[in-house]
């Protein structure tokens, strides 16, 4: 039970904005894998790190509505990450605010 909690606090680290480590970025991912209710709780405090501008960034690259951009982009990143597409240097790269082609990709839903 103990690591279990130890990994939601992990995914809530991620999920906060902090920089976490490639051992707790693993964790997260395999934690996602095999929890819906993971998924959902990320996809929830994901998007409440919109602001508005970020809502309207979003909403270009994503090619939907600003109100329903940020569950879109989450949602795509989460899918990604699962898959494996999106990997730790990507969360990184989010972080940094560096959007790379590969990562237009996700969130526009083709890569």
């Amino acid at each position: 039970m103990r690591a279990r909690t130890a990994t939601i606090m992990i995914s809530m680290a991620l999920l906060a904005g902090c920089a976490p480590t490639q051992q707790d970025y693993d964790a997260t991912v395999t934690l996602l894998q095999g929890s819906a209710r993971a998924r959902n709780e990320f996809v929830k405090v994901c998007t409440k790190d919109f602001d508005a501008n970020a809502r309207h960034a979003a909403g270009i690259v994503t090619n939907v509505s600003d109100n329903d951009a940020p569950r879109i982009a989450c949602q795509r990143y989460l899918t990604a990450a699962i898959s494996g597409r999106a990997t730790y240097q990507d969360l990184l790269d989010i972080k940094a605010h560096r959007f790379t082609p590969k990562l237009i990709k996700i969130f526009q839903g083709r890569g």
